[in-house]
């Protein structure tokens, strides 16, 4: 009887390139700091709980019934769910936890990989920062309060995570509740930045006081201004009014002053949206979900233009470039659709997930078998797909749901070369000139 076992020789878990991130010697050292070992490795090896789940949710299930019995074929004898249950505890918890952690440790470490060509080369890294919202079991709202739906408070968790585009890792990874808004998240990312990074924010992560601390620190940014945010005259610091500015002249590129108390001097770029996405921004704008706001008639106007502060020069960029360089946000929104349209982490997490400590396992766990995907698996097939017009054409929602639907067969086949053969016709592109994907996009502004 054909089993899941991985129990083979070590050069072969060396080649492999998603089990050469697993090593027993690391994962057991990092358990044993969390506790999760105490004097022996109990019935559970801290291995077999993290490769037993990724199995499981390779086949789209979860339950203690299923996770018991994939770590059941690993070690080759029969685990209860019972025995599952009741490893739910803080310490494995923070044992998951800290295994991602060193896992983007190991990565960060490995110092660049590639070479940048044109505008993107100023920079030393371009960073996306950025959260997206989980919904929770509503049994868990005390442990992940939420926003209300029609009066009703629901369960939600946020992760927020910094995407490093030029290395295509994640520089910072976080679980918190959704009463954690972006604001207040803001600040988290700060030690994870380095000089000459270029850092690109939503609005919801514009903070002043954080945007002066990036300035400080020699990191460049590029931000959507929010409309409450003051501006004024470098000069005079007079305050300006911007929509009567740009009723004149319909577009702004020029050094000011913004925020009332703090008079952080930045670049200001206003570019007007086509009429088509003006209205669709004012729909939404319209149909807002927080009824306690009442946009005034100069709010609308002004939707119809985007507006950037940054610290990127125009002798760096053009207000063109950095228009584009905005853009390349979008990948992390591709990013956060994988997670849940492919890997169906909101599914995954069911009714019957009541307790916290196990969802906050299975969010971190999630994150971890994600994590082997986006940065392991993904820099390996772009190294074994071949000649570069091949590797710009990977479709990484296509490939992320080979890598779900053949995890087994990716940590278990001896050879790449029928893998590979696969995934040249079913994880590319297809051929649209009407389209660009992507990576060629990032490829093309970088030329």
């Amino acid at each position: 009887m054909k089993t899941n076992s991985l129990n083979r020789n070590k050069s072969y878990d060396k080649e492999n390139a998603i089990l050469s991130k697993l090593k027993t010697k690391t994962i057991n050292k990092i358990a044993r700091s969390s506790g999760f070992i105490q004097r022996s490795t109990g019935k559970i090896s801290p291995k077999n709980l993290l490769i037993g789940f990724m199995i499981m949710i390779s086949k789209q299930r979860n339950t203690y019934c299923d996770w018991a019995t994939e770590i059941g074929l690993l070690e080759k004898k029969t685990i209860s769910k019972q025995a599952l249950n009741e490893r739910m505890k803080p310490e494995t918890k923070q044992f998951v936890k800290n295994f991602l952690q060193d896992l983007l440790k190991q990565e960060l470490s490995r110092g660049k990989v590639g070479k940048i060509k044109g505008v993107l080369k100023q920079f030393k890294n371009i960073q996306i920062d950025d959260s997206t919202t989980l919904s929770l079991p509503d049994a868990l709202v005390e442990e992940f309060p939420g926003n209300k739906s029609r009066g009703v408070p629901k369960a939600q968790a946020k992760i927020h995570a910094m995407y490093n585009l030029s290395e295509n890792n994640f520089s910072f990874l976080n679980v918190h509740s959704f009463s954690n808004n972006d604001q207040s998240l803001s600040a988290d990312v700060l030690p994870y930045l380095q000089k000459g990074d270029l850092c690109l924010r939503d609005m919801g992560f514009t903070v002043l006081e954080v945007v002066s601390k990036l300035i400080d620190k020699g990191v460049y940014f590029i931000a959507r201004k929010k409309y409450c945010t003051k501006v004024f005259e470098v000069q005079s610091k007079i305050e300006v009014s911007l929509l009567k500015e740009l009723r004149k002249t319909k577009f702004i590129d020029r050094e000011v002053l913004v925020g009332s108390k703090q008079q952080i001097k930045v670049r200001l770029v206003a570019i007007p949206l086509s009429p088509q996405q003006a209205q669709e921004r004012r729909r939404k704008a319209r149909a807002d979900r927080d009824r306690r706001l009442k946009h005034t008639p100069e709010y609308y106007e002004l939707l119809g233009y985007t507006i950037y502060i940054t610290n990127v020069s125009s002798k760096q960029c053009n207000a063109k470039e950095i228009f584009q360089l905005y853009k390349l946000r979008w990948n992390i929104e591709i990013i956060f659709k994988s997670w849940k349209s492919c890997f169906s982490i909101e599914k995954l997490i069911h009714n019957q997930c009541k307790n916290a400590i196990r969802v906050n396992c299975i969010i971190y766990l999630m994150l971890t078998y994600i994590y082997l995907f986006h940065v392991i698996w993904w820099h390996q097939c772009e190294k074994d797909i071949g000649t570069q017009p091949t590797r710009e054409s990977l479709s990484i929602l296509k490939l992320a749901n080979f890598f779900k639907n053949h995890f087994m067969e990716l940590i278990t086949s001896k050879s790449n070369k029928e893998i590979i053969k696969q995934m040249k016709v079913h994880c590319m592109y297809e051929k649209r000139e009407d389209r660009i994907n992507t990576k060629k996009f990032k490829l093309k502004f970088a030329a």
